[in-house]
């Protein structure tokens, strides 16, 4: 058989964290007497990367390609295949050769390459089939024995590698979880980190975070991927150090330290030993303070220690690594995987992992009890939104055990952490109580601004800088909550545990609390502009807090006025379908408070009616103006500034139904009281007159429209300036007078004036700005401008239809008139403006 040609070289193309394949492979083609360059044995510090690689890629006969996951991630890795592909596209050269080390599935230019496949196989049988690849002869030995004595990343051709996967001599390594699940990229950097080359020795890395993130199965999946670099991997239970002691002791006696009577001694023997070791992982499975370690690891020896906490202050000792939850496409993954359900509902899953807050432990704790019980996806979900303590054992002080006997469960991952918070810090745990009630993610300054609502001891911490500061810290160091410079996140499932701590009374108490600090942040004036950005802030906090004290039945007037208040915001967003709810609670919890005949229930029943009539629903708003006119005249009298609002808004639901007689009736009255209680220049009389214009309008009265519009328009502009949203709608108001009296080029300036106030005022996808492109087409196509009549009614349609719905009458309306119009242009309109 004739030998390699001594030219012949690969260059051999991997992600990092797959360096263990790729030395395998090299070690294995340099023992038959090839040639390779390899980055991690062949690049030198300081050298150009970008260049060596160019290099290589030009002057390789051939480039050997190690295919997973994480390679097809790899910008790099495509940038080398990709050039052996070009100077060989069809394939007969054989320069590219794939070899898939995970199960994995290329795709693109690369899927078109018969890959050699490794994944399943054993040594021997890898090694054949990979110089059966390379070699014309497949008859000639390729055996090697495996690597028995220690092995240096030294890089010689006589060198033995162990095959990646294959256990080390010395282990006691747990089992490979079976479903482990992405983390690619936080792998790839632990490899890379704990690279030979580090300064320090040992190298020491630590994986903190949440509990119940995956930290553990992170380490045990980094020990056995990468077990080849490795030739003594030692698995120690840190939690107590009396414990680790044990442990390294039974690894002396595996080492062939003389025994000991004393535990100690023996530990400490072991540690010593491996000073004269290399290629050695220890990995201390949640530890606890950083310093009760101190004694229990090697002071020295060219090895690596890998160590998972969910204390977070760690900098000083060793490498972090944050591990947080999943990404979405990792939560799904999983729950495909784990589930056997390829064919789920992506929908479903997707909400399954949003209520979990993509947590790994509580996503595995779903996924047993779905194959226990054979509950659907579906009915799970239902079950977790209404009655997630129960599902999670969250309500047990001593959770039941699972059916596969995991006593590990949400309910108890962060018992401990929470129990040194109570006994070490109360004022943080005061704190963790108040972050349970709100959103996940909460402004860091919040509590500061508003201490008047809370309680003393909290309140005092909170108003002094430093001494919140190590507040936070306190809660920070046991990985409760996530710390950034703006913002502090408290994972949902965390919240649930921390209320279900604290017994209906306690839980009384803080929703109490979270309701009253919204309630003293939230702005009364909702639907002022300027307010926008405060009420964007709080939301999802409202929210929050007025679900649970919904759910524990406490401040109901406080609820109504909240749920008023982001209901009146959401409408003058836009955002209708989010308001009706909100409404519709603020008027139940403000009846219940105060009883039907309060004068708040009147204005309750004003913002519902305001909802529903830009909703559509002109007899349900009818029926809510109706009933606080009554409620409002019974206590204030006919003539008062209230009054005047109601009979506007119940004007407003009477033009739309038609009744123009009595809307103009409505206005009139609603003027003549409001300007008789906030005088002739009150912004208010803008609003009044405009309406009165627009009826006027469409009764016919065109000059008297045309009065009542630039009189509206004037006073807005005076008492609010030229780019308030008022002066959007009184502009596209007198527009659409102009356009009625045959003035097309003062129309045209108008409504455009309208529509750019709008959109800078309230963002391009407001419903408002849907009529108002649906009244600039009219003028343009009376213009003859007919590609951009349909334009601008094109423009309305999608804007109506994502703010309104398909069947809300003035899309249904606007739709027919883009069909009109599109005939007439004999240009098609696109597929969203036709559906029906």
């Amino acid at each position: 058989m004739t030998p390699p040609e001594n030219d012949q070289y690969f260059f051999i193309s991997y992600a990092a964290s797959d360096r263990s394949w790729a030395e395998w492979i090299a070690a294995s083609l340099e023992q038959r007497g090839y040639s390779t360059l390899l980055q991690a044995w062949d690049f030198q510090p300081g050298a150009d990367f970008v260049r060596r690689m160019h290099d290589a890629t030009r002057s390789a006969k051939q480039t050997i390609a190690v295919l997973s996951n994480a390679y097809f991630d790899s910008k790099f890795g495509e940038a080398e295949w990709r050039a052996a592909f070009v100077k060989d596209p069809g394939g007969d050269l054989g320069l590219l050769i794939p070899v898939r080390v995970e199960d994995c599935q290329p795709s693109g230019l690369l899927a078109s390459r018969v890959y050699l496949d490794l994944v399943g196989l054993d040594e021997t049988s890898a090694r054949a089939r990979l110089l059966q690849a390379v070699e014309r002869n497949p008859d000639r030995p390729a055996f090697a024995r495996f690597p028995g004595a220690p092995a240096t990343y030294a890089h010689s051709p006589n060198e033995l590698f162990r095959f990646p996967g294959s256990a080390p001599p010395i282990s006691n390594l747990p089992a490979r979880h079976r479903f482990f699940s992405g983390r690619q990229k936080i792998l790839g950097r632990m490899l890379g980190d704990l690279t030979p080359e580090s300064s320090f020795s040992p190298k020491i890395g630590v994986i903190y975070g949440l509990g119940g993130t995956g930290k553990t199965e992170l380490a045990l999946e980094f020990a056995h991927r990468f077990s080849a670099n490795y030739d003594l991997i030692w698995w120690l239970d840190a939690q107590q150090p009396t414990s680790v002691v044990t442990q390294l002791a039974q690894l002396s006696r595996r080492l062939g330290v003389p025994r000991s009577r004393h535990r100690q001694q023996m530990a400490t023997a072991a540690l010593e030993a491996l000073r004269n070791r290399t290629r050695w992982l220890l990995i201390y499975d949640n530890a606890e303070e950083p310093r009760l370690l101190d004694s229990l690891m090697p002071a020295g020896g060219d090895g690596t220690v890998l160590i998972t906490s969910q204390w977070s202050a760690w900098a000083a000792r060793a490498l972090p690594w944050r591990l947080g939850v999943w990404q979405r496409t990792e939560s799904k993954s999983f729950l495909r995987l784990r589930c056997n359900a390829q064919d789920a509902d992506e929908s479903s899953l997707d909400a399954l992992a949003d209520l979990l807050g993509d947590l790994p432990l509580a996503l595995t704790e779903a996924a047993a009890y779905l194959e226990q019980t054979q509950e659907s996806l579906d009915g799970y979900l239902q079950l977790v939104r209404e009655r997630v303590r129960e599902v999670f054992d969250l309500h047990l002080d001593e959770p039941t055990t699972s059916a596969g006997g995991d006593i590990k469960r949400v309910a108890t991952v962060w018992s401990v952490s929470l129990d040194r918070v109570h006994k070490l810090a109360p004022a943080a745990e005061d704190l963790l109580n108040l972050l349970a009630f709100l959103a996940p993610e909460v402004p860091r300054e919040l509590p500061g601004e508003f201490p008047q609502a809370l309680p003393p001891r909290l309140a005092t911490t909170v108003l002094d800088r430093l001494a919140y500061n190590r507040l936070l810290a306190m809660v920070g160091r046991y990985s409760l909550a996530t710390l950034q410079p703006t913002e502090i996140g408290l994972h949902r499932l965390v919240q649930a545990v921390i209320r279900a701590r604290l017994g209906q009374s306690g839980e009384r108490e803080w929703a109490t609390t979270a309701t009253r600090l919204i309630r003293a942040g939230f702005p009364s004036e909702s639907d002022m502009i300027e307010t926008w950005p405060q009420c964007q802030r709080l939301l999802p906090h409202l929210l929050s807090a007025a679900d649970h004290a919904q759910r524990l039945g406490v401040c109901s007037e406080a609820v109504g006025w909240l749920m008023d208040r982001a209901s009146t915001y959401l409408r003058e967003q836009g955002q209708y379908r989010r308001a009706k709810p909100l409404a519709e609670q603020a008027f139940d919890m403000t009846t219940a408070a105060f009883g039907p005949d309060h004068l708040d229930v009147g204005w309750r029943r004003d913002t519902l009616g305001q909802v529903l009539l830009a909703l559509g629903d002109y007899a349900g708003a009818r029926n809510q103006f109706e009933e606080a006119l009554r409620l409002g005249e019974a206590i204030h009298g006919p003539v008062h500034s209230d009054i005047a609002i109601w009979r506007n808004n119940l004007g407003g639901v009477l033009y739309s139904l038609n009744d123009l007689d009595e809307a103009r009736e409505q206005f009139e009255k609603a003027l003549h009281i409001s300007e008789a209680t906030l005088g002739p220049s009150h912004p208010d009389i803008g609003i009044r007159r405009s309406n009165l214009g627009v009826t006027l309008l469409k009764i016919g009265d065109l000059d008297g429209a045309r009065i009542q519009l630039e009189k509206a328009l004037r006073i807005s502009e005076a008492a609010l300036g030229s780019n308030h949203p008022q002066l959007g709608v009184g502009r596209n108001n007198l527009g659409r007078a102009l356009l009625e009296l045959g003035d097309l080029s003062g129309a045209r300036d108008q409504l455009e004036r309208a529509l750019s106030i709008g959109e800078a005022a309230l963002g391009p996808d407001h419903p408002d700005l849907s009529l108002r492109c649906s009244n600039l087409s009219q003028v343009l196509r009376k213009l003859g401008d007919l590609v951009g009549a349909r334009d601008q009614l094109k423009k309305a349609v999608l804007i109506g239809e994502a703010a309104l719905g398909p069947n809300h009458p003035q899309v249904r309306r606007l739709r027919r008139d883009l069909l009109t119009l599109t005939q007439e242009t004999g240009v098609p309109p696109t597929d969203t403006s036709q559906r029906a």
